[in-house]
């Protein structure tokens, strides 16, 4: 077994042969690896080192400016790692970038993985210096004249396709192709990336985060390709590509299925009260906003999705004639269509009202929620809202979630998992809108609590009446008609009071 020396690495120096590459391979199939990994430096080549971890072998040149990737033991032998540290070399004193230098190592490792020979690799990899050699393009030119590289179809994609995205499916869909960004693969020529590469980076993506975020990446990928190779071909360097094979053949085993979670109320009413007495965790000054807190209560006593929910304006609050004390909450169909759908298009969105009964705003009013401002649930900087990644934040510092920090750091959470330690099972805000029409079907209130979610009727009319009603309330005993506001009314209240029952006995067991 390979032990590993302070710092974490093991180390053994000496004049490397195949043989250690073959026990490099012998430690990872036996899972033979104690601490980070195992290190084997040449003497026989200044900075040459088989770095040897629990997945992979790989060939780095170390010197004091920075280390250098050569490639990984499967690709290259002994012999053909030298060649390529003395090319580097090589290739830094002419003034080469370190981009230009990882492409040319790049196709060396895969053609002599083909079992070309090391003296025609060479020929085929690295270029020699010449006196006529164009000097390097720049970022804008290569750009406009081509041939990309790899994160310029990613920054050209996305400036694209940004625009048309709502909301935050605009900052997800980012997140997802900018996960392929990785030092290496960032710097490739688009025209050089082939299967290998893609199901590298899908795996990279897996192992790093999820199988999901994987899939969402693949996703991002083959839509970036395929508009470049619709319109932008002969830049992008897909000119003698005849049919995008990354569609058929870049794939993932994943599938999301059906989230069926249903918490109960009582863990529903426990998750507020945690989150009324741990405001702060993780070791920081920071606190959940009162914007927040009470934008995670509101969800619970409401069940409406938290996308419309956050953005719900002061604005757009009214008064009920009919029922003093209460509140009709309202969304626009714009601001329904944005929670409707990751991408705001597949569902066709309604304006919607929904009255708040005295006794929930008493509640919103108890925990802090703002009284001024534009909205009902503003966030922190001033003139903004707060938001529904916001509040799955906020839940994932309750569920003990760790946190990437500034400069490589991380932000623990010391107090753990909260919610698992008080016997409530993980829960999302979306959750709630099954809990909501479970509980009133059980209350013989089946309909109401269809209403309360905004399930469209099966004989719904258009929008557009509804629409100039709500902007206007030309009528306000038609508009409460045409939103079903009464029984609405009467779903509320008995939601309501079951949720502020089950608070206070919460309240009364954790004070306990």
């Amino acid at each position: 077994m390979a032990v590993a020396e302070r710092g974490g690495y093991g180390r053994e120096r000496t004049k490397l042969t195949q043989a250690h590459v073959k026990r490099a391979k012998g430690l990872i199939a036996s899972d033979g690896l104690e601490g980070r990994g195992f290190d084997f430096v040449d003497t026989a080549c200044q900075g040459l080192v088989l770095r040897v971890t629990r997945r992979s072998g790989t060939w780095l040149l170390k010197r004091r400016t920075g280390t250098v990737t050569l490639g990984d033991m499967d690709s290259l032998p002994v012999a053909s790692a030298r060649v390529a540290a003395e090319e580097v070399r090589s290739a830094e004193r002419r003034g080469l970038t370190k981009r230009a230098i990882a492409q040319e190592l790049d196709v060396f490792s895969r053609v002599t993985a083909r079992g070309i020979g090391t003296e025609q690799a060479l020929d085929i990899a690295f270029t020699k210096p010449h006196p006529d050699d164009p000097v390097e393009m720049s970022d804008d030119e290569r750009r406009r004249r081509g041939p990309w590289e790899w994160h310029d179809l990613v920054d050209l994609f996305l400036e694209m396709k940004l625009p048309t995205l709502k909301g935050r499916w605009r900052v997800q869909y980012e997140r997802h192709l900018r996960r392929t960004l990785d030092d290496e693969f960032a710097w490739k020529m688009v025209q050089l990336v082939d299967l290998e590469d893609l199901v590298k980076m899908r795996d990279r993506v897996a192992r790093k985060h999820t199988l999901s975020a994987a899939a969402d990446s693949v996703e991002a990928v083959k839509a970036a390709l395929d508009w470049a190779w619709r319109h932008h071909a002969p830049r992008a360097g897909l000119t003698e590509v005849e049919f995008p094979w990354w569609r058929e053949r870049l794939t993932v085993e994943y599938s999301s299925g059906t989230r069926d979670h249903t918490p109960t109320i009582e863990e529903l009413a426990r998750t507020l009260v945690l989150a009324e007495r741990f405001k702060a965790l993780g070791g920081t000054a920071k606190q959940t906003g009162a914007g927040m807190l009470a934008a995670l209560w509101a969800v619970v006593l409401t069940g409406q999705r938290a996308t419309a929910l956050t953005g719900t304006l002061r604005a757009t609050v009214r008064d009920w004639p009919e029922r003093p004390g209460w509140k009709i909450w309202t969304w626009t169909a714009a601001e329904m269509k944005g929670a409707g759908h990751a991408n705001g298009l597949k569902k066709r969105a309604r304006p919607h009202a929904l009255p708040m009964p005295p006794e929930a705003l008493a509640a919103l009013d108890r925990v802090g929620a703002p009284r001024e401002g534009v909205y009902l649930f503003p966030s922190r900087v001033p003139g903004k809202r707060t938001t529904a990644v916001g509040m799955t934040q906020a839940m994932d510092r309750l569920k003990g979630k760790k946190k990437a920090a500034r400069k490589g750091g991380v932000t623990l959470r010391p107090e753990d998992d909260l919610l698992t330690t008080h016997g409530i099972r993980h829960w999302t805000p979306h959750d709630v809108r099954r809990t909501l029409p479970t509980y009133l079907d059980m209350e013989r209130l089946g309909g109401a609590g269809s209403a309360i979610l905004a399930h469209a009727r099966a004989k719904a009319k258009g929008g557009a009446d509804e629409e100039r009603e709500l902007a206007q309330a030309i009528t306000l005993k038609h508009y409460i008609h045409s939103q079903r506001l009464e029984l609405k009314a009467e779903g509320m209240q008995v939601w309501v009071t079951a949720i502020l029952e089950a608070v206070d006995q919460e309240r009364a067991r954790l004070g306990a």
